[in-house]
């Protein structure tokens, strides 16, 4: 993990903010969960997974690798074992902030963007 992937611990982020940031990207979201009920073992995502985080800076390599699998068998094993970890570390990411590591301050996480990206399509979100 990289310094900026480690600063950009979206575990930083306060409950409020975890559902504001939801807000803010439903799209995203959308877009993301129906990707990943084709691609996780077991059960698809609930509807509330946090699924958007893919298209946040702390989540974009893992996005840019499961981005052209249509099923778990396109995925790499070592893919298959992050996306397993991540479905299974954030499944509980809008309901509660209680008993996480936190890496970085909320006040980190809002500091990333200083305004030198300039394609925001082709940005990753950041909440």
């Amino acid at each position: 993990m990289d310094t900026y992937d480690f600063l950009a611990d979206p575990r930083s982020l306060p409950l409020a903010g975890r559902k504001a940031c939801a807000e803010r990207l439903a799209d995203d979201q959308n877009h993301w969960l129906s990707r990943l009920e084709k691609l996780v073992e077991g059960p698809a995502p609930d509807s509330d997974f946090p699924a958007f985080l893919l298209a946040t800076p702390a989540f974009e390599s893992l996005g840019s690798r499961i981005a052209g699998a249509h099923r778990r068998a396109d995925l790499a094993t070592e893919v298959a074992d992050e996306l397993d970890w991540f479905i299974d570390k954030f499944a509980d990411y809008l309901r509660t902030d209680a008993d996480e590591d936190v890496f970085a301050p909320a006040s980190v996480m809002q500091s990333l963007d200083n305004g030198q990206v300039t394609d925001r399509a082709a940005a990753p979100r950041r909440c």
